[in-house]
């Protein structure tokens, strides 16, 4: 036998097919990664001894900020070179980082030198003084790489970038502060040309993504005013046009001033209504103090007047005015657009979910789209028509329900919108549960997805019970013909009273046994069975009695019912062992039978695959087998396991990894809100008596004979897993 290539490894089918070979690439060395971005390490490098040669000169680098700020505008040129270096480019980064630096230097010395021969104040003042600083390079690339990001990261970036700038420019006002603004200028003006069309709006893109909202501006505004106050009393010398703040108000008033501001800014990009009482009110304030001392005072002692003065004076004057004129526009817009600035309230609406409905018919949902439908969830609706997004609020995040009811061709315009209306509401959108090609669309435009757990998909045109691997499937059916157990595919109006009593004490049975609240959201329970849409396969044994129950939600594709996807397991007192499996493979037959393509098992929280990262993979991990005592995810993943479906990864897409934990946090309270501190401690209680009882975290693989009753929750984050947890 010849020697096979190096690199490749043989790997034999579980199935016994033939031998196929792998190629395995080996991992890239840090020095091959280390020569592909040659400019960032001479920087990095330089960075470094410039900063450990002053320290042990016993000097610090100064050009000409305080040392601790030159040392970290030292290190922020190092991170932006990383950032435009990887975006453009090597040689574009060099020729940004030197040129727009350069040029904005030469700029700000000829308007210094023109302004000061005519007699400008500031240009006056600005002579002789530093005109470059490390920031400035930091500033040019970092506008430069902006160009490159996605949407949303470039116009997040690009405001806090302009924020900073013009907040220096505006209250500190020296001459590098000038430079600085103008390299970003250039930076930012390259890296549109440089990159093109990346940095235009992409065709159906709101407000929300393509540009900053009312929000935004507001909150820029804030917090430029509420940060320049408090530069006025850390920067030597301020010159600045909105300097004179400073000289209004106490040094302790300025403080003040500047920190509620930068308060009040927090709140409302949170949409608190709190928040906007605060800004009005210190606005109003800063108005009437600067109005008193730069213009009324004047007004009433004679000292403005515009007749024989010099171009310094009038300027000083117009200065003054301006101090008054800034803060009073902030005011205005504040009032003028307070109904965009507050959060929005949450209701839903019975006329919402009847369209939802016919929506969910004639689109495109996905498996999971019928949840969408339950109570608590509000239905939002495109302007034209396009599509609708079923969502709950909880806090300041609107957490959807799966992928948008729309078709494919029109699930970017309906993502975008949606976004848009979460944005005029002052609420974060969480995309929760969604399938890849939501995912994709969202990534594209710079959003953060986690992978939060593992839906498995049954293909029934292929599905039968032969096979080794079908044992367990093919022992309950048995089991059930020599019992007398029959499977029932019906509807919970279609049903008896008797049948509906046994059916509701079932599931009543199951959550009053749990250590935990029964979780909700996605999670169905007794309450989602009325609904004429949603079938039940029942387990009925010799008796007439109901020994299980499965319930399972519609899947339209544009008109045409394709499959189900299961909800609620749950197995009554008498169930034999093996009803779940026995009730789960009649269902797939039947779906077989009735021309159907698929059935979907629905989602198992925590579940981790290839496409999550090794710390989301071990966090699950560790959730996963803390809840295991309760709610059995682990179980229910392998139980799942022996129908030999396929599995989808299904993922939470939020707008920036800043946003997580409060979309943690608002998961928390959507799954289980009734979570109370006595519940963490039962949580604890059944860890550790799995623990003294040396049974492994991981409840045991239901088999025939284990008679599993499946039906929890998922936990904090996870995806919709509709027929959770197993009990051996």
């Amino acid at each position: 036998m010849a020697d096979r290539p190096s690199g490749i490894t043989p790997r034999v089918d579980d199935g016994g097919g033939p031998i196929r070979f792998d190629v395995i690439v080996p991992p890239e060395t840090l020095l091959s990664r280390l020569r592909r971005f040659p400019v960032s390490v001479v920087v990095a490098v330089l960075t470094v001894v410039v900063v450990v040669s002053a320290r042990m000169a016993r000097s610090e680098p100064d050009f000409p900020h305080h040392p601790p700020v030159a040392c970290a505008a030292l290190v922020a040129v190092a991170v932006t070179t990383v950032l435009a270096e990887r975006a453009l480019g090597s040689v574009r980064t060099v020729v940004i980082g030197v040129a727009a630096p350069l040029l904005a230097v030469l700029t700000t010395l000829l308007a210094v030198t023109i302004g000061s021969s005519l007699g400008e104040a500031h240009a006056e003042f600005a002579v002789g003084r530093p005109l470059f600083a490390p920031s400035i390079i930091a500033a040019a690339l970092l506008g430069a790489a902006s160009a490159a990001m996605p949407p949303q990261v470039r116009w997040r970036v690009r405001t806090a970038l302009w924020t900073v700038v013009l907040t220096l420019v505006l209250f500190a006002g020296h001459g590098s502060d000038l430079t600085r603004a103008l390299a970003t200028l250039l930076g930012t003006a390259a890296g549109v040309f440089v990159v093109g069309r990346a940095s235009r709006p992409d065709p159906g893109t709101t407000r929300a993504t393509a540009a900053p909202s009312a929000r935004t501006l507001v909150v820029s505004a804030l917090i430029a005013l509420g940060a320049g106050t408090l530069v006025t009393l850390v920067v030597p010398d301020p010159d600045g046009v909105l300097s004179p703040f400073a000289d209004a108000m106490t040094d302790g008033s300025t403080a003040l001033v500047g920190v509620l501001l930068l308060v009040s800014a927090w709140l409302l990009q949170h949409g608190r209504r709190i928040g906007l009482a605060l800004a009005v009110g210190v606005l109003v304030v800063l108005t009437a103090v600067t109005a008193d001392v730069f213009l009324i005072e004047p007004l009433t002692t004679g000292g403005m007047h515009w007749q024989g003065l010099g171009l310094d004076e009038v300027e000083w004057q117009v200065t003054l005015l301006g101090a008054w004129i800034v803060p009073a526009g902030v005011l205005a817009a504040v009032l003028a657009l307070h109904g965009r600035l507050v959060r929005g309230r949450f209701r839903t609406t019975a006329t919402s979910r009847a369209d939802l409905v016919g929506m969910l018919r004639d689109g495109d949902a996905g498996t999971l789209g019928h949840m969408g439908t339950w109570h608590g969830n509000a239905v939002w609706l495109h302007p034209d028509g396009l599509g609708a997004v079923a969502y709950r609020v909880r806090g300041d995040v609107a957490l959807t329900v799966s992928d948008p009811v729309c078709t494919a061709g029109h699930r970017a315009a309906v993502l975008s919108a949606f976004t848009d209306f979460c944005t005029r509401n002052g609420w974060a959108p969480a995309f929760t549960s969604v399938h890849e090609p939501v995912r994709q669309l969202l990534a594209a435009e710079g959003w953060t997805a986690l992978p939060v757990g593992v839906e498995s998909v049954l293909d029934v045109t292929t599905f039968d019970l032969r096979g080794k691997k079908r044992q367990d499937l093919r022992t309950a059916s048995n089991r059930a013909d020599r019992e007398g157990v029959r499977d029932e595919w019906t509807t919970f109006d279609a049903l008896g009273a008797a049948h509906r009593a046994e059916v509701e004490a079932i599931c009543t049975r199951w959550a009053a046994d749990r250590r935990l609240p029964e979780m909700g959201f996605t999670l169905g329970g007794f309450r989602e069975l009325d609904d004429p849409n949603v079938r039940l396969m029942l387990a009925v044994d010799a008796e007439d009695r109901v020994t299980g129950v499965t319930s399972w939600l519609p899947v339209h594709e544009r008109g045409t019912l394709t499959g189900y996807t299961l909800d609620v397991m749950r197995r009554g007192e008498h169930g034999m062992p093996g009803v779940m499996e026995f009730l789960i493979a009649r269902t797939a037959l039947r779906a077989r039978e009735a021309g159907l393509t698929t059935i979907s098992l629905s989602g198992t929280p925590l579940a981790a695959h290839a496409g999550a990262g090794i710390l989301v993979t071990r966090g699950s991990a560790l959730l996963a087998r803390a809840l295991e005592p309760v709610y059995g995810f682990r179980s229910l993943q392998r139980f799942k396991e022996k129908f030999g479906a396929r599995h989808e990864p299904l993922w939470l897409v939020v707008p920036t990894p800043l946003h997580v934990p409060r979309v943690a946090r608002a998961l928390a309270g959507a799954y289980v809100p009734g979570l109370r501190p006595k519940h963490l401690w039962a949580l604890r209680q059944a860890h550790r008596s799995a623990q003294r009882a040396e049974v492994p975290a991981v409840a045991p693989t239901p088999t025939v004979g284990a008679a599993p009753a499946v039906g929890a929750a998922p936990a904090v984050g996870a995806a919709p897993a509709v027929g959770e947890a197993v009990d051996a």
